[in-house]
């Protein structure tokens, strides 16, 4: 028993031989009302459709025959289930009315084959209607001419596989492969671009020119979700612009639905698609259109927020690789979007702070400026007062001693007024040139517990009898540091009368020393890690405010009364501090007294001094000619004098050519050579080298009052040098000395 169209029950004994093994179809066709066809009744059709017959609707495989000129249409059971629902249940159509899709490709080949020409083809492209839509498919066909007993072709069958699935895993493969490239072009073009809408453009045109579409756009939503303002980024040049606002309404509300949930919309006709066939009535005179489009949404906390749409103006059958693609560039086109918008913000930000920076700067370079030009005023200020107190007191003596008035034994008590008020305005260059760090140092290993018992014991009479002054030693065996032994005592000196004053000469003063690894940060200096030997002065004063802290090291400030202090004591201690690669830091609180504490660089055990050679009787070397070189005329009339009076004999020059020209002449009438460091022409630095170099036994000392060349390269020349001004005794000792290095001098 088989089923006819009608899931009749139809008894097979009952249907023609030709037709009995021909399964459902055969069924049909027995069920068939054939009068007035072009056929007739099955009975009588010609023997030779009856064979063609019996062969197709026998066969496993999919095929279809065509019978006569008007290729009336037959095909078996494995056909009709690849029609489906298409399938209006007639058989013996001609051939144009039954495949209305494909006939004009078909028809040349079937005629063809009716000619007695056989063919086949493989992958044949062609365009049906299977779903609702037109949508491409390929297929191989093989078309095979039948012909009756006098070899007359009556018919044509067509043996037919479709290779649709197999001509898309094709396209998919070689669309990943072109996707691929694209995905790294697109991803250079996202990744150079730097403002948003220029890069959603570019992103727009690439995809669109990829896809082959007609427009590529994005739609923003409004915040309350009703309207979407379409931003077309990129048309083919023929579909015309969607820009404008719409009402999401017209689209469809399922699919709005869909953008709502998330989900990536794929529509291949509109016109048919359940999603859009009825928003497309409404919209067919209206700018929003197309036959296929494709729709990426974005949602930001829940709510859709922005659509990536990609529109084709016909049918089109979306792929799988491409919807994924349209994904993936969306996906990344909203990351670049909020990365670029991000990156806006930052640089409108930093420009914003840069310019709010810059004009901070210029406030406080405004700013110390005028304290640069305050902190100079009150140098130049204090200066003025000390050295007119000091040339005070000499111009007074002076013109007392030329008064010829004194009694003969007031004299000397002048001149040794003048001779103190120049050692005390000596002292008085010396803390300035401590506090610019440019005062000429000996830097030399020493204990450091045996210098601060050193400067206790000399410290303690000047404090008083209610002041107590402990020394807690390193506990290490030997703490050693480098530096200069005369300017640190010079400053533990000022930190003691500091903190005497502090504590109105009534307290306890602590003078602790220990090893540290760093150098804590403190106002405008980092953390410095490293060796240091810390040296703190801790006194149970009054101590200090903090907006007083940052002023105490300035020269000339004081907190004292007048006639107290110069101002200059920490001044020194800061200045030789920093010269010596240390710092010093003071930590204090109103009430609680202060913390002072002078870090040096920290240093290995110094070797045992030398028991000093005896010194030489001075006849030993008298009459040992000196070359003075000294630009000032006067200077250098009176250095000789001292020098004779010394028993020396010397011979001034005013520079440097002069004195290698003198040298030059007669090199030896002279044991010494005395040069001035900062002189026109060539200075006492490259003058002394010169000499070393062409009398190596010709000892060289330098003197100078302050210049920077003192300071920074008198260690690397490894000269004597004698500062200005200089007493006889002084040019004694450091004679004696530099000729002691010579003793084949003289």
């Amino acid at each position: 028993m088989l089923k006819n169209h009608q899931n009749d029950l139809v008894d097979a004994s009952q249907m023609p031989a030709f037709l009995a093994n021909g399964g459902e179809m055969g069924a049909l066709i027995h069920a068939q009302d054939w009068h007035g066809t072009p056929l007739g009744p099955p009975a009588s059709w010609h023997p030779s459709l009856k064979s063609m017959l019996a062969t197709l609707l026998s066969s496993p495989q999919p095929m279809i025959m065509g019978w006569g000129p008007g290729f009336l249409s037959f095909f078996n059971d494995s056909y009709r289930q690849m029609l489906g629902s298409r399938f209006n249940g007639v058989s013996g159509l001609p051939a144009a009315q039954q495949w209305t899709d494909s006939w004009t490709e078909i028809e040349p080949i079937a005629k063809k084959a009716l000619g007695g020409e056989g063919a086949y083809y493989e992958d044949m492209p062609l365009t049906l209607t299977r779903k609702g839509y037109r949508e491409p498919t390929w297929w191989s066909l093989s078309f095979l001419p039948f012909r009756d007993e006098t070899a007359q072709v009556v018919g044509v069958y067509c043996l037919l596989a479709e290779t649709t699935e197999k001509r898309h895993a094709e396209q998919c493969k070689a669309q990943a492969q072109k996707q691929q490239a694209f995905q790294v072009d697109i991803s250079d073009a996202l990744r150079d671009a730097v403002e948003p809408e220029p890069m959603m453009t570019l992103a727009a045109q690439k995809l669109g020119e990829y896809l082959d579409a007609a427009c590529v756009g994005y739609a923003e939503l409004a915040q309350t979700g009703e309207w979407s303002d379409a931003m077309p980024m990129w048309t083919d040049g023929r579909y015309s612009s969607l820009a404008g606002s719409h009402r999401l309404e017209a689209y469809g509300a399922a699919l709005v639905a869909e953008l709502r949930s998330g989900r990536t919309v794929a529509v291949n006709d509109t016109t048919v698609d359940l999603l859009t066939a009825a928003a497309a009535c409404k919209l067919r005179d209206k700018p929003v259109r197309g036959t296929a489009f494709m729709a990426s949404p974005h949602t930001v906390n829940g709510r859709l927020s922005m659509v990536l749409y990609v529109v084709d103006s016909r049918p089109r059958v979306w792929l799988d690789c491409e919807k994924t693609l349209i994904e993936e560039v969306a996906a990344r086109t909203w990351i670049s979007q909020r990365r670029q918008l991000a990156e806006k913000n930052l640089r409108l930000t930093n420009a914003m702070l840069e310019q709010r920076t810059t004009e901070l700067l210029r406030s406080e370079t405004a700013l110390r400026q005028s304290q640069k030009l305050e902190a100079l005023g009150q140098l130049t200020g204090g200066v003025a007062h000390d050295f007119n107190n000091l040339l005070g007191v000499i111009s007074s003596s002076v013109e007392l001693l030329r008064s010829h008035r004194l009694p003969a034994e007031h004299c000397d008590y002048y001149l040794d007024l003048i001779y103190d008020t120049v050692g005390r305005a000596v002292k008085l260059t010396g803390q300035l040139l401590a506090f610019a760090r440019q005062q000429p140092l000996i830097p030399e290993v020493f204990d450091v517990d045996r210098q601060v018992q050193s400067v206790i014991a000399l410290v303690k009479p000047l404090l008083g009898s209610r002041m107590e002054i402990l020394h807690r030693c390193c506990l290490q065996e030997g703490c050693f540091a480098l530096a200069d032994v005369n300017q640190f005592e010079t400053a533990l000196l000022n930190l003691a009368v500091n903190a005497r004053d502090a504590m109105d000469a009534e307290g306890q003063l602590v003078i602790a020393v220990q090893q540290v690894d760093k150098i804590p940060a403190g106002p405008g200096r980092d953390l410095h890690q490293g060796s240091f030997i810390a040296i703190s002065a801790s006194d149970t004063g009054c101590g200090i405010a903090l907006e007083k802290l940052g002023a105490i090291f300035e020269p000339f400030y004081t907190t004292k009364e007048v006639g107290r202090g110069t101002g200059l004591g920490l001044s020194q201690v800061f200045g030789f501090a920093k010269q010596s690669g240390g710092e010093v830091d003071v930590r204090s609180e109103p009430g609680k007294g202060s913390v002072f504490t002078l870090y040096l660089p920290r240093a290995e055990r110094a070797s045992e001094p030398q028991a000093p050679a005896a010194p030489e009787p001075a006849t030993s070397r008298q009459g040992i000619g000196v070359l003075v070189v000294e630009d000032n005329e006067a200077l250098g009339q009176i250095t000789c004098e001292i020098l004779e009076v010394l028993d020396y004999q010397p011979v001034w020059v005013a520079s440097a050519a002069a004195a290698l020209k003198l040298l030059a002449d007669d090199a030896g009438r002279f044991g010494l050579v005395f040069s001035d460091v900062v002189m026109p022409g060539i200075d006492g630095f490259e003058f002394g080298e010169q000499v070393r170099r062409q009398y190596p036994h010709l000892p060289v000392v330098l003197t100078s009052g302050y210049n920077a060349a003192m300071a920074e390269q008198g260690h690397h020349h490894a000269f004597e040098l004698v500062l200005k001004p200089y007493t006889s005794d002084t040019l004694a000792r450091v004679f004696r000395q530099a000729l002691a290095g010579h003793p084949s001098t003289g």
